[in-house]
């Protein structure tokens, strides 16, 4: 994922980053100073060094494309997911999915094993319970969604006929 000829070693790396850790680590790359502290991680010195990038799990939420409110952006969120090694958790939330063309159709957990399942087609949650719940609870320590439920759905208003 990451290129710079004679700085950066190219190498398979194992450990997980995001999107997130993007800004920080060009920044520093680019010898400059930020304007605030960004979300994310400067890999530059783990890039540089080969060391293993030092992060428990990631986290992550996505909404609906066509925003519900502009002033609440919880009212369109549809999923939230934390990936901790290589499990991943990810949970199905009620809001408002907008003029989605494939809204959520199911509301139980999704459990998968992204080592042996990375095509996330095998739901392992019912066969593991405890670690839905002990994932479920890093989910909540990042934050927990004030105006929307997981498991639960926004009505999907019926689509139009054309006229």
């Amino acid at each position: 994922m990451f290129r710079w000829p004679g700085t950066i070693q190219p190498a398979d790396r194992p450990e997980l980053c995001s999107s997130i850790d993007f800004v920080p680590t060009i920044l520093a790359a680019a010898g400059a100073t930020a304007p605030h502290d960004f979300p994310g991680l400067n890999l530059l010195p783990e890039l540089k060094s080969g060391r293993a990038i030092e992060r428990d799990a990631l986290f992550g939420e996505s909404f609906a494309h066509d925003i519900a409110d502009i002033q609440n952006p919880q009212a369109s969120l549809l999923y939230r997911w934390v990936i901790r090694g290589h499990d991943k958790l990810l949970l199905t939330y009620d809001g408002a999915p907008g003029k989605m063309k494939y809204p959520p159709q199911s509301a139980e957990p999704q459990l998968f094993d992204l080592k042996n399942d990375p095509r996330e087609e095998k739901n392992l949650a019912a066969d593991n319970p405890e670690l839905v719940n002990e994932l479920s609870s890093l989910l909540d320590k990042w934050y927990v969604p004030s105006e929307r439920q997981a498991g639960k759905f926004a009505p999907v208003a019926p689509k139009r006929k054309k006229q």
